[in-house]
């Protein structure tokens, strides 16, 4: 069997992923800026709150005003994430149409595995029946000599089993199958998942 190698399925995909990315970053960058400004915010009024623990009339004013002035901040930047998330998801939206746009002209119909089993199927009956007609043009050609002597009746009275023993069914192919069917339908959509069935054995004349 010649090596099989899948085309590209995502082509155009991966372009219009890469734009979204491109743009999707943006908004990381934005993101990460306001939580690490929040954070910084959030240690200040920390510490802020600390200081006035032991702080004077004087300070403690300042710093009160301070931890107002952060407080703001804070729901200034809690807003900014909030419009944030809302401009994510109408990025996303926007590249709604042009991922399905482009995963439609992904080549991944071209690969049929009923038509890989059909293929299979065919040319394994083919080449079975081939065998069997072959053998069945031996049997015959020499099927009339050995009835002669077979089937003559003193040979039956001192062999009488003789005749079960050169039938043309005692020579045709072999075929020792206790499933249904040579492959399953389960097992072919199971494939087609990337699965090799457990404990199928690799024929001997197959590399």
């Amino acid at each position: 069997m010649a090596e099989i190698k899948v085309k590209e399925l995502f082509t155009e995909a991966k372009k219009v992923m890469a734009a979204y990315k491109e743009e999707a970053e943006k908004l990381d960058k934005q993101e990460r800026e306001l939580n690490a400004e929040l954070e910084s915010l959030q240690a200040e009024m920390t510490a802020n709150i600390l200081a006035q623990e032991n702080a004077g009339v004087s300070d403690l004013v300042y710093l009160k005003i301070q931890a107002k002035e952060a407080v703001k901040k804070s729901e200034i930047i809690d807003v900014l994430l909030e419009e944030l998330k809302e401009e994510r998801t109408e990025l996303k939206l926007k590249y709604v149409p042009l991922i399905r746009q482009a995963l439609g002209k992904s080549p991944a119909s071209e690969y049929d595995a009923t038509e890989i089993a059909e293929r299979y199927r065919y040319l394994m009956l083919k080449e079975i029946s081939e065998i069997g007609k072959q053998m069945q043009a031996q049997y015959y050609e020499i099927a009339p000599e050995v009835a002669e002597v077979f089937e003559d009746e003193g040979v039956l009275e001192q062999y009488p089993r003789l005749k079960y023993h050169f039938t043309y069914e005692n020579y045709t192919p072999s075929f020792s199958w206790f499933d249904k069917s040579v492959v399953s339908k389960n097992e072919v959509f199971s494939a087609c998942r990337g699965n090799f069935p457990q404990g199928l054995k690799q024929p001997k004349d197959v590399k």
